[in-house]
């Protein structure tokens, strides 16, 4: 209900998040908050979103049945969950193995089966070239690289929080419509932990 307040009226998101039990991917001792509107810590130092701001960045991308989707920070997988639901299949890269881990044994546990999974740098992106509908990428930056650009197929959407000076961060919408050519749509202001870039973490 508090989603539907803040302006989030797809159905089929506010069903799956209804859905998809947020508590188990959080540590236990913030388990009693888990259906509030706040991020949560889990291992490594990382959060889970909000709840508003995942159905948020979801609902900009206006997922089909038949999309392939890139996430960048798996985290726990919660996201992870909620976007499986909404689409063909979710290729997600995490750079910290506990979490990779976690989010893998999560998955299992919900039955969930349309995700592929990679260890690894995100902001290198995937290999393949034009192959994303949507890209969704869970931790700030100041710059999108080319090769996450270049996964994109044309058409497609990517979202992101964009890191500025001052700490202060907005989520933009990014719209591929030619090889080289795209639209950007700055949104609202975030808060999200910091894109790592170096190689995946033990």
């Amino acid at each position: 209900a508090k989603l539907k307040e803040k302006g989030i009226n797809d159905q089929k998101i506010l069903s799956v998040i209804k859905k998809v039990p947020r508590e188990l991917f959080i540590n236990q001792a913030s388990a009693e908050r888990a259906y509030e509107n706040i991020p949560l810590p889990v291992e490594c130092g990382q959060t889970i979103s909000q709840p508003y701001v995942v159905a948020y960045m979801i609902d900009c991308l206006k997922l089909k049945k038949t999309d392939k989707v890139l996430e960048i920070g798996t985290g726990t997988g919660y996201q992870t969950a909620i976007i499986s639901h909404l689409c063909q299949k979710i290729y997600t890269i995490e750079i910290f193995s506990k979490l990779f881990s976690q989010a893998k044994f999560n998955m299992d546990k919900l039955k969930i089966k349309n995700v592929i999974y990679k260890l690894g740098n995100g902001a290198n992106g995937w290999q393949e070239k034009n192959f994303f509908d949507a890209i969704i990428v869970s931790a700030a930056s100041e710059e999108i690289s080319s090769q996450l650009l270049q996964n994109l197929k044309i058409n497609g959407q990517l979202i992101f929080p964009k890191k500025y000076l001052f700490e202060n961060q907005k989520l933009i919408l990014i719209k591929k419509i030619g090889e080289n050519n795209f639209k950007k749509k700055e949104l609202f202001d975030v808060k999200f932990v910091p894109l790592l870039s170096n190689n995946a973490q033990h």
